[in-house]
């Protein structure tokens, strides 16, 4: 590993005592799935140099001097001008954003060579506080449904390391970002249909009434998504991990179920080795 680890001891979940050094190991140990999902993505780094008992920071712009092995790319601004982006490449790069603090990366919906034109699809199903997860797998289920039913597209999913799930459609980069959101939006609204006491499309929280919100905001140019395989900045190291779809159905699972810790002894498959293959054109 050509990557330089500083400071490995440094606790960064005082909850376990977790360090810099066990991050470092994570994300390399998972880098031969993770990588091929993340890889010419523009990433924003989400640092923590205190660890997670501090306020973190997000970071969009690539700092300087950084190591040979660390790809970049000049990236349009949507609002003025360009800034300079990592790309994840290679392992050696993800042990240099953990050694960066960098416990969660975020990643685009489109690549560094075509950035306007995203070839991921992403719902992010946002349960209010104390509904049951069985409720957010429900509509999962109803959303997949929908998408591979009616819009004649393939579903994925994952858990967000949080309280919900993130349900991924791989595209053919052929629309631009408003024309995905708009898509988006269609299916969500059949999906509603469906199910309409359990989800809804309000974006104000005071007006869900306690509904699972459909969230398609991370539709949009420069817009970004937690990386599948990210560490999320919560108590036990919790991980956004890929699925495969009838995992769902395990009356124990949570989002936050699996750990930087067991993970490993955990998850012996990638759920989503298919998932570039598995991209279609948009027909509506």
């Amino acid at each position: 590993m050509r990557a330089e680890i500083t400071h490995p001891d440094k606790v960064l979940f005082p909850k376990g005592k977790i360090t810099k050094q066990e991050l470092v190991d994570y994300y390399v140990s998972v880098a031969k799935w993770m990588l091929p999902l993340i890889k010419d993505r523009p990433i924003s780094m989400k640092r923590y140099p205190q660890g997670i008992s501090k306020e973190g920071f997000f970071q969009k712009s690539a700092p300087e001097n950084l190591p040979s092995f660390v790809k970049t790319a000049k990236i349009t601004r949507k609002e003025k001008g360009k800034t300079t982006m990592i790309l994840c490449s290679n392992k050696d790069t993800l042990a240099y954003l953990a050694n960066q603090n960098c416990i969660t990366p975020h990643v685009w919906l489109s690549k560094a060579q075509k950035p306007s034109h995203p070839d991921r699809m992403v719902f992010d199903l946002d349960p209010p506080p104390r509904k049951s997860f069985g409720a957010v797998v429900e509509v999962a289920f109803v959303l997949k449904e929908v998408i591979e039913k009616k819009a004649k597209l393939k579903a994925f999913v994952t858990t967000t390391g949080s309280r919900g799930l993130h349900i991924v459609v791989p595209i053919k980069p052929t629309r631009t970002f408003d024309e995905v959101r708009a898509v988006a939006k269609q299916i969500a609204a059949m999906a509603l249909e469906e199910s309409p006491k359990l989800c809804t499309l309000e974006v104000r929280k005071e007006k869900r009434q306690g509904k699972i919100y459909l969230d398609i905001q991370r539709n949009g140019y420069g817009q970004t998504v937690v990386a599948p395989y990210a560490v999320r900045p919560l108590p036990g190291a919790p991980i956004a991990t890929p699925l495969f779809w009838d995992e769902l159905e395990a009356p124990t699972l949570r989002s936050n179920s699996f750990c930087l810790r067991d993970f490993t002894k955990a998850r012996k498959r990638n759920p989503w080795a298919s998932i570039d293959r598995s991209a279609r054109k948009l027909s509506f």
